[in-house]
């Protein structure tokens, strides 16, 4: 059934992207690092990693994209394709026994589609992972190779984790892009934003902003950690090579946001059977601060991320940081 399952998908897939005269035309390739042992963590959240391809759409005529709008403004459209990894362990990784009042081990290992369309101020995005948690998922390999392979402390309570189940979540985002007027050549712009996800992974509505401030600031909709979204900066319209005008850009950045919690996947535990699970919060925020930085086709982004906590009986708050490497082509 599983298979059926994903067939399907993947067939739906190909059928709602199938090209009609159109060319794609590769825009940018990322890197996402995302990690708590920059702050001498090793819990929650633990670590996660992507590798993301952006493609400009010159002409598209693609059912999917009508859903998105914006048919009465000119507009242009990108499609993204990504592989990512994320991990998610209790505090104490030294013990073999499950911690029944702590968060379950568990691996998320997805691809992902992410179909936009941008006007001069609005980003419209609709998304689809695909993928898997449990042991199928990878992670307890890749933590434990890569806690050997940098002399860190083993992780003990992989035995306990989720069980194998397939993940499919759907996320729509909308963003809208108000530029402040300019003092001595430095800019700054806010960005509000909201997104609704729907799967068995997580079910929320998110809303929140990020501003900037800094110079030759690019004319686009900024950057986003892997779990706020993970987009690559998307260009507004009409300024897919707007970055290249100019050589040097740098810009301090600051975002914000508060979630409504249905469903967490990496709290509640598995969906179709039972397994470990801790009492969620229902409400949660995070805020983030960080900087930006390109040269011609190069652009490294930092970010530093304060979650609130995520369920009733954890301790205090989660700090991850994210580095973001990107290349224009």
């Amino acid at each position: 059934m599983k298979k059926l399952i994903i067939t399907l998908i993947i067939l739906l897939n190909l059928s709602l992207f199938a090209q009609d005269n159109s060319q794609w035309i590769l825009n940018k390739a990322s890197l996402y690092v995302d990690n708590d042992l920059y702050y001498s963590q090793d819990n929650s959240y633990s670590a996660g990693e992507r590798i993301s391809l952006s493609f400009y759409i010159p002409q598209e005529n693609y059912t999917l994209y009508q859903l998105l709008g914006n048919n009465d403004i000119q507009t242009d459209s990108y499609i993204d394709f990504s592989l990512t990894s994320q991990i998610y362990t209790p505090t104490d990784i030294s013990k073999y026994d499950l911690i029944q009042e702590d968060r379950p081990y568990v691996g998320w290992s997805y691809i992902e589609t992410i179909v936009s369309k941008v006007s001069k101020d609005e980003l419209r995005s609709l998304s689809l992972k695909l993928g898997i948690i449990g042991k199928a998922s990878g992670a307890e390999w890749l933590q434990t190779h890569l806690h050997s392979l940098g002399n860190f402390d083993d992780v003990n309570g992989w035995d306990n984790q989720l069980e194998n189940e397939l993940g499919i979540n759907l996320a729509y985002t909308q963003k809208w892009r108000y530029e402040l007027q300019s003092y001595k050549g430095f800019q700054s712009t806010i960005i509000p934003f909201v997104s609704a996800e729907l799967g068995n992974i997580a079910i929320n509505a998110t809303g929140g902003f990020t501003s900037r401030f800094g110079w030759n600031i690019p004319k686009d909709f900024g950057v986003s950690t892997i779990n706020m979204g993970a987009q690559t900066s998307t260009s507004i319209y009409g300024y897919n090579k707007d970055y290249l005008n100019k050589n040097w850009c740098f810009s301090f950045n600051f975002s914000a946001a508060g979630s409504a919690v249905a469903k967490d996947i990496f709290t509640d535990g598995n969906t179709f059977n039972s397994s470990h699970s801790v009492e969620k919060e229902n409400f949660v925020g995070y805020y983030a601060f960080g900087a930006s930085l390109r040269y011609k086709n190069y652009i490294l982004d930092f970010m530093e991320t304060h979650n609130t906590k995520q369920f009733k009986l954890e301790k205090k708050s989660h700090t991850v940081g994210t580095i973001v490497l990107t290349y224009i082509f």
